[in-house]
């Protein structure tokens, strides 16, 4: 094991930790294995030494945990991606040791100092080495509007692009204890806009945009914003507008989740500024109407699902839990780490 972290200070960011630290091998294993199953499938190799330790920070929208851990092999299978129905990435930092497998039919061979992005919505096999890690969880909600996450499962960051974030990374760890809870906010843009500049290079060779392509997203905002009140508002009607192929169109929409995602995101915003306007006066079943939804049951499922608000906890004056899309819940330092992943599984799930 290498050095932990330093114990948090008072008044700080919620912090947990466990070490199976005087425990045989099997029992740190029994104890390891029952922590991470909330989000893997762990094994080890038969008579294998074996010890663990993880410590973690919760900033509110992401988790930042160090883990040390013996050789073993973790997996996630579809199965396990229906039942908890995750919708986060694991961002993983290896400081030392490394892994072998496959993300999807993606294969893959980490070495120190590379970071790797796992979608928990998709199947992953791995085997690793001994190793100490930095790693992040992180809702799609926070990845999507800035690049493509359908490319990220297994996505690797390598030479120039993982040194700045592993530098990042390892900054952020030393001050993590004394930081002020207000300031999470903060650090999490910071995080994730620093993340996916880093990443879309990587993803997209021709990263920028031509001024057509520009134009013509253009247009094809400019026409969503102009008819969300139609309810069958399809692509085609948004490829005609903007003038290019249908294969242009999904490309320009890519780093949007899509052209549905994008529509009814849009929508949702819409709805949400409604409901804030104290002289909209409409029900709640009539905003969702206009703005294109052809079921209020559906429209307040998105709804919370998006902004972790009920539409009528923001009309009612819970509007600041509508401001930024899924605020988790805080933790509390007397909380383990499992706890901590299985409040995410129900944000999700409601």
């Amino acid at each position: 094991m290498t050095e932990p972290m330093p114990a948090p200070a008072q008044g700080s960011l919620p912090y947990t930790r466990f070490s199976t630290a005087g425990l045989s091998p099997t029992d740190a294993f029994d104890v390891w294995h029952e922590a991470i199953s909330v989000v893997f499938d762990a094994s080890r190799e038969a008579d294998a030494a074996f010890e663990a330790e993880v410590e973690a920070f919760d900033l509110g929208d992401i988790l930042f945990s160090r883990f040390a851990f013996g050789a073993q092999r973790f997996a996630r299978t579809p199965q396990m991606a229906r039942r908890d129905d995750m919708d986060h990435f694991v961002v993983h930092l290896y400081r030392s040791g490394g892994y072998r497998g496959e993300a999807g039919s993606r294969p893959l061979d980490l070495a120190p100092g590379e970071i790797s992005l796992f979608d928990l919505a998709k199947p992953l096999a791995t085997q690793a080495r001994a190793s100490d890690t930095l790693a992040l969880l992180v809702p799609r909600h926070l990845l999507e509007p800035l690049l493509p996450t359908d490319d990220l499962h297994g996505h690797v960051l390598r030479g120039t692009a993982a040194a700045l974030y592993a530098d990042h990374l390892l900054a952020l760890r030393r001050r993590l204890p004394a930081l002020p809870s207000g300031d999470a906010p903060i650090v999490v843009r910071a995080m994730v806009e620093l993340l996916a500049g880093l990443a879309r290079p990587d993803l997209h060779n021709d990263a920028t945009r031509t001024s057509q392509q520009e134009l013509a997203l253009d247009r094809a905002r400019r026409y969503i914003d102009a008819h969300l009140h139609r309810s069958r508002l399809s692509p085609e009607d948004v490829r005609a507008a903007a003038a290019v192929s249908r294969a242009s169109l999904y490309r320009l929409f890519e780093a949007s989740g899509g052209v549905a995602h994008y529509v009814l995101v849009r929508r949702l915003e819409r709805c949400r500024q409604a409901l804030e306007n104290p002289r909209d006066r409409r029900l709640i079943s009539e905003i969702a109407y206009a703005h294109g939804f052809v079921s209020e049951a559906h429209f307040s499922r998105a709804f919370r699902q998006r902004y972790g608000a009920t539409p009528g906890d923001v009309r009612a004056g819970g509007r600041a839990a509508a401001r930024h899309p899924a605020a988790a819940p805080p933790a509390t330092a007397g909380d383990a780490f499992d706890d901590w992943i299985r409040r995410f599984q129900r944000d999700v799930a409601t």
